[in-house]
């Protein structure tokens, strides 16, 4: 009987059978999510602007798991909706949707063009909303759905320049910034607070993971080590996250052991914006 309990507990992670949208998961933190659900078993639909193929078919041969690619711009409309028909007529289901696209333009703030500004919205907040409306009509229909969007910590605080060039040269129109990123996690993460107050009534969570500082293809090609050295002096575990740091927080928040939680933005930065 006590084994029985034990089994039990477990099951509130599994996802099994479950069909999960993965946006951006042809690599980054998007292939966490894509490796921990491929890894529970769950059957995934990978959409992003490079071809996902390969991921796909390494997901399928390591895990049997089913793996269906898009290769598509999901700031487009019409392409969300082709996303959403291709995973029905694969899958019959959505269960859980994951919004991870998402950029960012590094510059002064002086120096940012309107245009720059429009592409990291659209990019980073109008995508997320087309993939929420598009899905939440299948989950709403069906009462019953997870939505995670990746926000980030930056969404919560200002960024010290000084974390990206040193002091010393920082001035007017000399610095490095990106207001259209922050601005857009601040905004993903009142999207996730107003879908959850108004699709709680669907049976349908929606939660945001806000990340610190990770290890990715784009950071490395961005970060420099002034960048890195300030950075890591601020995170109080001492180190960046790494590729397996992310994906405990992805099943949790797509399994039935999160069933009660939903507005949440779940921070994973070894502790960083814990400094007072």
């Amino acid at each position: 009987m006590i084994m029985d309990k034990q089994e039990n507990k477990y099951d509130l992670f599994n996802l099994r059978g479950k069909s999960a949208i993965i946006t951006g998961g042809g690599s980054g933190i998007g292939m966490q999510a894509v490796m921990a659900f491929a890894r529970a078993g769950c059957r995934i639909t990978i959409a992003d602007i490079r071809s996902p193929e390969k991921v796909c078919l390494q997901i399928e041969r390591k895990y049997g798991v089913e793996a269906l690619p898009l290769e598509m711009d999901i700031t487009i409309e019409d392409n969300v909706t082709k996303m959403i028909k291709s995973t029905l007529e694969k899958f019959e289901d959505i269960d859980i949707l994951v919004n991870n696209v998402g950029g960012a333009i590094i510059s002064d703030t002086l120096r940012t063009t309107l245009s720059d500004w429009h592409r990291i919205m659209d990019l980073n907040v109008t995508s997320m909303f087309l993939c929420c409306r598009a899905a939440g009509r299948h989950m709403i229909d069906k009462k019953y759905g997870k939505i995670i969007n990746i926000a980030s910590v930056y969404g919560l605080r200002g960024t010290d320049p000084r974390n990206y060039i040193p002091e010393e040269n920082i001035s007017a129109g000399n610095s490095r910034e990106s207001l259209s990123f922050t601005s857009s996690k601040a905004a993903v993460i009142n999207l996730t607070r107003d879908l959850a107050v108004n699709w709680a009534r669907y049976n349908i969570t929606v939660n945001s993971i806000s990340p610190g500082a990770f290890i990715t293809g784009t950071t490395k090609k961005i970060m420099d080590d002034h960048c890195i050295k300030k950075i890591t002096e601020r995170i109080p575990m001492g180190r960046w996250g790494g590729e397996d740091d992310l994906k405990g927080s992805f099943i949790f928040l797509a399994s039935d052991a999160s069933k009660y939680i939903t507005g949440h933005d779940l921070v994973v930065d070894g502790g960083w914006t814990a400094w007072c």
